[in-house]
């Protein structure tokens, strides 16, 4: 379970920004990336005076950062240690080999960028191919308003596409917090990192958002949108961000081909400075989306009930093909482990497949499915000793090789779309004459922490009776939460471990 390997340049300039954030740590930036090919212009707004923009003399202001049109292999760095007040909206476009770099310079603790209180402390519009990082973002307010840190749009009827946004750290933006009309529009529209396509055929393609961390940002951490129904964008991948307290949703991606979010951490969503005040939020969710992927994510302490909502993840309306949610952990979330809402907007009718998770004390999964939705739920864990399981599932579900351990008065729902096939259930009574009722002998239970890598307690014991024999399942993924094998003909355990009983 070894995130994927980033540039070389990126993973040097995360131990920068590790650096930079330990308590009075500084770091020390390069005045340029060593691949780049055009001119540097430096900013650097603690000085008195403007300057040309070099690092001699740099500019002084966003105004001035601003009226410079920046190409292929520019860069534009801001001072380490240095705040810079106002609406940052750069002018031009790399290339795929010569993007366009944002990023800081000097020695020192991350540049600040303050919006304050604008739409957006930074944004792109109709542009290709820049890479944003090293830089805090903050974008404070009095009031509630459509605001972010940094929104990225398409908006010309046109592909726009290479934007690698990474190692940022964003905090205080004054989003809006309430989804109920008039100021639904305003909701989507606020987070840390907002992307949007609007207009026919615009869309937005290769889009890396990486080993950020946002709090404190109403509306929520990351909304990623790409595309529309009709046309989606390529090559999102959402990975290694940690989403804390946050006014709205932790991270979504909509309108994508593909995407692929994981090794997210996203806890305390819908709390914080500017905390969620109306309609509905969840943890980690897709809507409009061609066969996408959550997996590896920890997603924990949702503490604030929204009307229906507040789940770790959601396979959302009008996602089609396959929504896969995999190898994830969460826990203590008031809205439950999963929402199927597909019935909830336009039907995409999508294979759900929810696989190889481990949930602790979520004990609620919802279905607005509109009689639909197709629902494979195989070997998870789900873990409720704190209160009863509360648990809806669309009208075809299969439901096999997971491990129920939950309290005597919980009832597990049963219909003629619903099959139960080799569970095993302790405390919850079974709700068909199928699966193992007893202890399952978990190495540990109850003791998941905060991270995809903290709940080895879960592993099974040499004399589980959950040891192979479970239900064989064709394209399995082959591979359990902590990457064992799991067999295309083999008996697998039930539950999410697949490795030797301990």
């Amino acid at each position: 379970m070894t995130p994927r390997a980033l540039p070389a340049r990126r993973t040097t300039l995360r131990a920068l920004v590790a650096a930079a954030l330990a308590l009075g740590g500084t770091a020390a930036f390069p005045g340029a990336p060593a691949e780049a090919t055009g001119s540097v212009t430096h900013v650097d707004c603690s000085r008195a005076t403007p300057g040309d923009g070099s690092q001699a003399a740099p500019f002084n202001s966003i105004g001035q950062a601003n009226a410079r049109t920046y190409g292929p292999g520019d860069t534009l760095a801001f001072a380490a240690g240095t705040t810079c007040v106002g609406a940052l909206a750069p002018r031009g476009s790399g290339t795929a080999a010569a993007p366009v770099d944002l990023t800081a310079y000097g020695t020192g603790d991350l540049p600040v960028i303050d919006g304050g209180g604008a739409p957006d402390a930074v944004s792109l519009v109709n542009q290709d191919h820049w890479r944003i990082g090293n830089l805090k973002l903050t974008n404070p307010a009095s009031t509630l308003a459509r605001r972010t840190g940094l929104r990225i749009s398409a908006t010309d009827g046109t592909a726009h596409r290479g934007f690698d946004i990474g190692d940022l750290v964003i905090d205080r933006v004054a989003g809006q917090t309430n989804k109920n009309s008039p100021t639904t529009e305003d909701f989507v529209q606020s987070a840390g990192i907002v992307t949007g396509a609007s207009g026919t055929n615009s869309t937005l393609n290769d889009v890396h958002v990486h080993d950020n961390r946002i709090g404190n940002t109403g509306g929520g951490g990351l909304k990623i949108r790409v595309g529309a129904m009709a046309v989606k964008g390529t090559g999102v991948l959402i990975e290694n961000n940690t989403v804390e307290d946050v006014g709205g949703d932790g991270i979504i991606v909509s309108y994508a081909e593909a995407p692929m979010i994981q090794y997210n951490t996203a806890s305390g969503v819908g709390n914080g400075v500017y905390p969620f005040s109306g309609g509905n939020f969840a943890g980690i969710w897709v809507l409009g989306d061609h066969d996408p992927t959550i997996q590896k994510n920890a997603v924990y302490g949702i503490t604030r009930m929204s009307v229906a909502d507040s789940q770790a993840f959601d396979c959302d309306w009008g996602n089609t093909g396959t929504c896969t949610i995999q190898y994830n952990f969460s826990r203590d979330n008031i809205g439950g482990f999963f929402l199927d809402c597909d019935g909830c907007g336009t039907i995409g009718g999508a294979r759900q497949v929810i696989r190889y998770n481990i949930s602790e004390n979520d004990c609620r999964m919802s279905s607005v499915s509109a009689g639909r939705s197709a629902l494979h739920l195989y070997n998870n864990v789900l873990y409720c000793t704190d209160r009863k399981f509360s648990i809806t599932l669309p009208d075809e579900s299969v439901v096999e090789n997971n491990i129920w351990v939950g309290t005597g008065d919980s009832r597990l729902p049963t219909g003629a779309g619903i099959s139960w096939l080799w569970n095993v259930f302790q405390g919850v009574p079974r709700p068909t004459a199928n699966g193992i009722t007893g202890d399952p002998q978990f190495v540990n239970p109850g003791t998941g922490g905060d991270t995809i890598h903290s709940v080895d307690g879960y592993k099974l014991r040499a004399t589980s009776p959950a040891l192979n024999n479970g239900s064989v399942i064709g394209g399995n993924g082959g591979r359990d939460y902590w990457a064992n094998p799991v067999s295309a003909t083999t008996k697998p355990h039930r539950g999410a471990y697949n490795g030797p009983g301990l």
